[in-house]
């Protein structure tokens, strides 16, 4: 009896995951933009802080 010799072929595939991991990432980004209050520079608010010592006797 012969023996048979097998081969497996795989293909590149993976493109489909690789799309969704990007959509992933874009909806990711848009989230964080939109919980940053649309602002990613940081700038343009003014933030005053200040710091007063209780007085001694």
């Amino acid at each position: 009896m012969a023996e048979k010799d097998t081969t497996v072929v795989t293909t590149g595939g993976g493109g489909g995951s690789w799309f969704l991991v990007g959509a992933l990432l874009v909806i990711v980004a848009v989230g964080g933009y939109f919980f940053l209050g649309g602002d990613l520079s940081g700038g343009g608010k003014d933030i005053d802080v200040s710091i007063e010592l209780p007085k001694g006797d």
